[in-house]
């Protein structure tokens, strides 16, 4: 017996040593893969203090195959366009598609050594390369961008085969990031399914400077939080600049002809200001890494719709961009003009901010619903008709048919024919049902009640504030009087609510109960109901449309804007646009500054986006 149980024993203290050296093992390996993946992180973090030296710097001259726009040794396709209304012509990104597929054909194969290579063919992206080729394994493809310049660090991304799989032997990319006015260095590196090293080729290309006047690398100021950047590429919608051109036109011009007076046709020549606008992606040193040229209007906001992106590409035009920068849609907003941000429902449909485009319209007063396989577009919702009574005593007040009274900067797809609009001038958001009928139905406003003591009816569709967690609210108990000469004290707000609020953000989560969601927006602290603290807000509402209440979640303050701008937080950062200084920052879950970033003139918004799954693996 006393064999069997130091048998036993043994056993146990063997089977114990055994699972306590797997997982010190286990732990171990998870330590190291940890490394890798912060390793990789840092590699495309895009800042010199996480990068061992310039690539270029350990490139060999004689290994370098070099690339030419134009010239004698000209070997990189190139193509024109005449205006940024011609980028967005579907019939010239499809004849630019079938010239690239005509010089395809020309050659049976294409080897990285001699790989077909096109200076952005499609007009759309001035800091890019399309490259096509093909390999004698199976692989995959990351790349670096170098120049020889100390200020502008490396570029590191692992591409998307846009062909046949991320590990192939038939290769076609879109290769942002290359810098304007500057020799770019590719390095191409070509990895087996086991992630190992197979082969490195090196390319060198001269990248000629846009005419659109964007700066190269923008002023940046280092904070005091010791938080890292996240990874990603800041989308910057600004105002852009404009351009004095001549134009002629022709005129009619009452003339004296025989002793009579004529109409004649004539030319007149004149100076005019045409807007050079663009979006712009910079990395995380201030470096321009994407110039997507547009005609002449600067939107809001992009969107990841189908297999390409849509962005507003005109003033009355939105357009579906492909991954590898052809323009396969363009869709005409027939008698309006886009003035603010879209939302897209997920089922091919998108809603434009808009204005009507006829002399004295109310500006930024509509939501135009644009159907993307038709091409169709419809008005879903006209705040002039929806809210009648404020539109009437708006232009009693202003004394004109005219005035800019709702102001609309905001629009969120909520459910089907729901959504959810932020007028800024009222410091309100509407949540508006059967929207795209004749009759759009008002659900409810957020917004302090007293905004709305003059229109009974509305104030009843004011929801109530709560604090987050709580019972529903029932009614208001009276007070006890205790004396006739006390005074009736006024409730106290539980926060102050928005006002001319920007960029609403609507969310919902698998934790929250039916009903409730999440709501965040910048608070811009500005217009009617805002207060004097001199600061503007991240907020976050958690909204109960059952309980018919919302809450304050979450609040951070930043420097004040007034107009325009948005904040956006993930990864436990808050990426914030002070459009009225001309600036964005990036900052820690605390508020404390990370890094800051200066632009000339007219900011917008600023977003944060990886580009993963489009451009990047």
């Amino acid at each position: 017996m006393k064999k069997k149980l130091i048998t036993v024993l043994v056993t146990s203290l063997m089977m114990i040593a055994a699972i306590g050296a797997f997982l010190w093992k286990m732990n171990d390996l998870s330590k190291k893969l940890e490394k890798q993946n912060e390793a990789a992180l840092d590699e495309e973090r895009d800042m010199a203090e996480y990068q061992h030296g310039k690539a270029i710097d350990s490139i060999k001259e004689l290994d370098i195959i070099p690339l030419y726009l134009s010239g004698d040794r000209k070997n990189v396709v190139t193509i024109d366009y005449a205006s940024k209304s011609d980028i967005y012509d579907v019939a010239k990104s499809a004849k630019a598609e079938q010239t690239i597929t005509d010089v395809k054909k020309r050659t049976q194969t294409y080897t990285p050594e001699a790989a077909l290579w096109a200076y952005n063919p499609y007009g759309t992206n001035n800091n890019s390369m399309y490259a096509y080729f093909n390999t004698d394994g199976r692989c995959y493809c990351k790349y670096t961008i170098s120049v020889k310049d100390k200020n502008i660090p490396d570029f590191t991304r692992t591409l998307i085969n846009h062909l046949s799989g991320s590990v192939s032997s038939e290769h076609e990319y879109n290769i942002t990031g290359l810098v304007q006015g500057k020799t770019n260095y590719i390095i191409l590196k070509f990895y087996n399914r086991n992630d190992e090293l197979a082969r490195t080729y090196t390319y060198s290309v001269d990248i000629p400077k846009s005419d659109m006047g964007t700066q190269n690398i923008i002023n940046s100021t280092e904070g005091r939080s010791k938080t890292k950047l996240s990874n990603g590429l800041y989308t910057v919608f600004s105002a852009g600049s404009t351009e004095k051109v001549r134009v002629t036109r022709i005129v009619k011009k009452k003339v004296n002809r025989n002793g009579r007076r004529v109409t004649r046709r004539v030319k007149k020549t004149a100076w005019k200001r045409v807007p050079k606008c663009a979006i712009l992606l910079y990395d995380n040193s201030g470096v321009l890494r994407g110039e997507i040229p547009l005609d002449g209007y600067c939107g809001r906001n992009t969107s990841l719709v189908y297999d390409g992106v849509v962005y507003p590409c005109a003033e009355d035009k939105i357009a579906l961009v492909n991954a590898l920068g052809q323009v396969t849609k363009v869709y005409k907003i027939n008698g309006y003009k886009q003035s603010g941000e879209f939302a897209y429902d997920d089922f091919g449909n998108i809603y434009v901010i808009a204005t009507p485009a006829r002399k004295k319209a109310v500006k930024n007063s509509c939501v135009v619903k644009v159907e993307l396989e038709s091409g169709k577009t419809t008005v879903a919702l006209d705040m002039n008709t929806m809210l009648a009574s404020v539109y009437k005593n708006a232009v009693k007040k202003a004394n004109r048919s005219n005035p800019d009274w709702v102001d609309l900067n905001s629009v969120q797809v909520t459910g089907t024919n729901q959504l959810l609009v932020s007028s800024q001038a009222l410091s309100s958001i509407f949540k508006i049902n059967n929207v795209n009928s004749l009759l759009p139905k008002l659900d409810y406003i957020i917004a302090d009640k007293s905004i709305w003591k003059d229109y009974k009816n509305l104030k009843k569709k004011v929801l109530t504030k709560a604090l987050e967690g709580e019972a529903t609210p029932g009614p208001e108990e009276t007070p006890v009087v205790d004396s006739i000469l006390d005074t009736p004290k006024e409730k106290k707000e539980l926060f102050n609510s928005q006002a001319g609020q920007n960029s609403v953000v609507y969310s919902r989560t698998s934790s929250l109960a039916e009903g409730q969601y999440y709501l965040t927006m910048l608070n811009n602290n500005s217009g009617v109901k805002a207060t004097r603290s001199g600061k503007s807000y991240y907020y976050k509402f958690l909204v109960d449309e059952t309980a018919r209440t919302y809450a304050l979640s979450e609040t951070k303050s930043f420097d004040q804007t007034k107009d325009e701008g948005n904040i956006t937080k993930a990864n436990n950062v808050y990426v914030y646009c002070n459009a009225d200084g001309n600036k964005f920052t990036e900052s820690d879950s605390s508020g404390k500054l990370i890094k800051e970033f200066s632009v000339k003139k007219g900011l917008y918004r600023i977003y944060k986006d990886t580009w993963k799954d489009f451009w990047f693996k």
